[in-house]
């Protein structure tokens, strides 16, 4: 097997494991804790940056322009491996953990598809485009969920 096949194969695994994250986080917080789609994805931001990322993901392997992935790099590195030095580290947050470390994954893969053949163009390009359209987008999904954390908590304690 050639590297090329296996990267393609590393890359195909590691959006597999996002998209089962999405769908766990999915689970959670719209059957158990019930909150509607936007409540979610401004609550667990993580969710809204694996969307992004299988988008981007999908549009890379149709168009084959590195570009796309790294569109994604901005909120899954500030949600996704940021989060490993947030969130605390104890059984309740396991599942956000594990989350945290395959998008930390992620981010490793999509550095080193565009870094391995120097595309650096591409990177620039689509971390600009990253930048500009999700730095609003964060400010957004902050500070509506810090202006309803209380009633978040609260939905939280019911759920447990």
């Amino acid at each position: 097997m050639s590297l090329k096949n296996k990267n393609q194969i590393i890359g195909y695994l590691l959006a597999a494991f996002m998209l089962l994250a999405l769908l766990n986080s999915a689970y959670f917080f719209m059957s158990i804790v019930k909150l509607e789609i936007g409540e979610w994805l401004a609550f667990n931001a993580c969710s809204l940056s694996i969307i992004v990322y299988l988008i981007c993901f999908t549009f890379f392997k149709i168009t084959k322009k590195d570009f796309f992935l790294a569109i994604a790099l901005v909120p899954l590195y500030y949600y996704g491996t940021m989060g490993l030095f947030v969130i605390p580290w104890n059984a309740a947050n396991m599942f956000a953990q594990i989350t945290h470390i395959i998008i930390t994954l992620n981010v490793i893969w999509v550095l080193y598809v565009p870094l391995k053949e120097s595309k650096y163009e591409s990177l620039g390009k689509g971390m600009l485009i990253g930048v500009l359209v999700f730095v609003p987008v964060s400010a957004v999904v902050q500070s509506y969920s810090q202006l309803h954390m209380a009633e978040f908590m609260q939905m939280l304690q019911k759920a447990q």
